[in-house]
């Protein structure tokens, strides 16, 4: 399975059921039931503790997606130095947690031993490491945060999401409803005068129909990945729905039990600014083609750690710099009002 690091952004608001407007530290008072007045501190603090105590909690897992987040908090944790910590300052939880699923029966082998084999029951979860950075403001009632990712196989963040909206249902409160954010600087090079450089389309494609043809029975299970480059630098963004219905009527869907195009699992669209030659990557929705920002880790960081993932305290300098830079300034515009 191929390592493909992402980051991914989302936006939150909290969901008073008298639909007052309530700031998260609101939330820690009256939705956790502590007694005011805290100092900014001891919210944050407050904050932490909920998040790391409701990692073993039932809202951290989901028996229709068959996963879990959660914090391994042993030596079997080989990454425990960068658990989930505080940024005072800056109103922010960020670290490295631990997901993955469960619900199957499986079987751990060592691959020099298969002695050693022992069974994974279904209650067990096989977990990995992500990072996230979730934005807590003590005087606003939106959060944010982001989480990186490392395969479609393997990711943690429909889970996570869910687990955030789940965070901050309390006293008075309902879930949140967690939103895809776009930053302003990704919609600008969007918008303004933005060039095609690729479209991109995966399909993991499992063949269970029955054939006579041997390649057909040995490649069983296999990944289809298409990329469109065209070969006019100067092609407007604003070809791309077009392009990719011509691509969908004349090369996908007209034999049967072909995979059409629009059903493939992961379909991106990379765009590039012909004045800097910088370049951003959106997930194409194939619902309502709309685009989901995506921050594609290979290339921006060099450190990675065993298992081919990057270092993750070079991974929290790159998202706190995206943060501040890129998030902060549209999530927070209040705080940048010039004053005259």
């Amino acid at each position: 399975m191929a390592i493909n690091p992402k980051l991914e952004f989302f936006r939150f608001k909290l969901n008073h059921k008298d639909e007052e407007i309530k700031t998260f530290k609101d939330f820690a008072v009256e939705g956790l039931n502590n007694k005011p007045p805290l100092t900014d501190n001891q919210t944050m603090k407050i904050l932490l503790q909920h998040f790391i105590v409701s990692l073993d909690k039932d809202i951290s897992k989901d028996g229709s997606l068959l996963k879990q987040v959660t914090l391994v908090n042993d030596k079997n944790n080989k990454h425990l130095e960068h658990k989930p910590k505080i940024l005072f300052n800056d109103n922010i939880i960020s670290g490295v947690i631990n997901g993955g699923a469960y619900g199957r029966e499986r079987i751990i082998a060592d691959i020099y031993n298969k002695e050693e084999s022992r069974s994974l029951e279904k209650n067990k979860s096989v977990l990995q490491y992500y990072y996230f950075l979730l934005y807590l403001p003590l005087d606003h009632n939106v959060g944010f945060f982001m989480i990186n990712s490392n395969s479609k196989e393997e990711s943690v963040t429909v889970m996570f999401r869910r687990y955030i909206s789940r965070l901050f249902k309390g006293n008075n409160y309902n879930k949140v409803n967690v939103e895809h954010f776009c930053p302003i600087s990704f919609q600008k090079e969007f918008k303004e005068g933005a060039v095609l450089d690729k479209l991109s389309f995966k399909h993991t494609y499992i063949d269970n129909i029955h054939s006579n043809t041997p390649i057909s029975e040995f490649i069983s299970n296999y990944d289809i990945k298409i990329e469109a480059i065209p070969k006019d630098t100067n092609l407007p963004a604003s070809i791309m729905n077009d392009l990719r219905t011509w691509l969908q009527t004349n090369f996908f869907g007209n034999k049967e039990n072909s995979v059409k195009l629009n059903n493939f699992e992961k379909s991106s669209v990379t765009l590039k600014n012909p004045v800097n030659n910088s370049k951003r990557t959106f997930e194409w929705s194939k619902m309502d083609n709309t685009f989901i920002p995506v921050v594609y880790l290979n290339g921006r960081l060099k450190k990675t750690n065993s298992d081919g993932t990057f270092d993750f305290e070079d991974l929290e300098k790159f998202c706190y710099e995206i943060f501040k830079d890129e998030i902060m300034p549209e999530i927070r515009p209040d705080l940048y009002v010039t004053k005259s």
